[in-house]
């Protein structure tokens, strides 16, 4: 938890000592499906949101993300089948480090952050909500559509830290597993999407024949 509170200072240390800052910014908007660990009971999660990065250095860029993320919970039990929705809110701070300035770049990051959770039913009475630290290690790849556009995608490792979101649908099962609807903490996210890019771009050196 300390490091996730510490990581906003982090970026402040990349700023000052970055040399000579980028100017460059970017806007994405994304979309992602999840494979949680709640496979058995779940298809997958589904999200879409935005990133906002700046750029401290070509190759280095820091910035800030949120998604909107749903995942439908049918747990099938001898005598009914529960259903119920979560939802997840990941509000994270953002660092990425690309290998290379120009054309196809792949790279890897770090996101870190909060998980605002909530665990409804749909066919029981459940309603619960929570704020929950968060950690991503992600790698991907950028994909140039033209001078101001991108495609990226990249793959994360989705972790919630802490106890579960969970609620106990039968009031004499407590503590059992089988018995309870919850929020995912893990998850192998697949996230696609369009990058804008604002401000100063790097000038193309043109060669010059030679006499």
């Amino acid at each position: 938890m300390k490091k996730l509170v510490g990581l906003p200072a982090l970026f402040a240390l990349c700023l000052l000592l970055s040399g000579e800052v980028s100017a460059q910014k970017s806007l994405t908007l994304v979309g992602s499906y999840g494979s949680t660990n709640q496979r058995d009971d779940s298809k997958g999660s589904y999200g879409f949101g935005a990133q906002y990065r700046y750029f401290v250095r070509p190759n280095i860029a820091v910035g800030v993300s949120a998604r909107y993320i749903t995942e439908n919970i049918d747990r099938e039990l001898a005598l009914k089948t529960i259903r119920g929705k979560a939802t997840n809110i990941p509000v994270n701070l953002m660092a990425e480090y690309y290998f290379g300035t120009r054309g196809i770049k792949p790279y890897a990051g770090l996101e870190a952050g909060l998980n605002i959770q909530k665990i409804q039913g749909y066919n029981i009475i459940v309603d619960k909500s929570t704020i929950k630290p968060g950690i991503s290690p992600k790698v991907g790849v950028i994909l140039p559509l033209g001078r101001r556009l991108q495609f990226m995608i990249e793959g994360s490792y989705d972790v919630v830290i802490g106890s579960d979101n969970a609620v106990n649908v039968d009031g004499t099962k407590i503590g059992n597993e089988l018995y309870s609807v919850k929020n995912s903490n893990q998850s192998i996210t697949v996230t696609g999407g369009i990058r804008y890019i604002f401000g100063k771009m790097e000038k193309k050196v043109k060669s010059v024949p030679e006499p």
